[in-house]
């Protein structure tokens, strides 16, 4: 019984440790969260195709977020898009990428 007990502790003690580690990497990505106005473009072939932002300046950012969300993205797109997340790379493709972390999204008219 005294093992059992000890065991419990330990389990405790490294979910609580996991759950620091997790709190930290998510106030540390809102750290990084940025904002960029651009239009969607699709890249590859089918069926490995990806959803990426082209910005004005025009750099590529792909997007990382829920398939169907992302999908339903790409049906309902209508001009330009405000995009707020967090950048990073990732492997696309064979290479390393610039990704979103999709966080929000707002559709913006043309108009100034």
């Amino acid at each position: 019984m005294h093992m059992t007990h000890k065991s419990v502790i330990i389990h405790l003690l490294a979910a609580s440790l996991l759950l620091v580690g997790t709190h930290a990497l998510m106030a540390s990505d809102r750290d990084n969260v940025e904002t960029w106005e651009g239009s969607l473009r699709l890249f590859g072939n089918e069926p490995f195709t990806q959803v990426a932002l082209i910005t004005d300046t025009g750099d590529r950012w792909f997007l990382d977020m829920d398939e169907q969300e992302l999908q339903q993205l790409w049906t309902d797109r209508r001009g330009r898009i405000r995009i707020t997340g967090v950048p990073v790379l990732q492997e696309y493709a064979g290479r390393e990428e610039h990704f979103i972390k999709v966080i929000k999204y707002t559709w913006i008219s043309d108009e100034k």
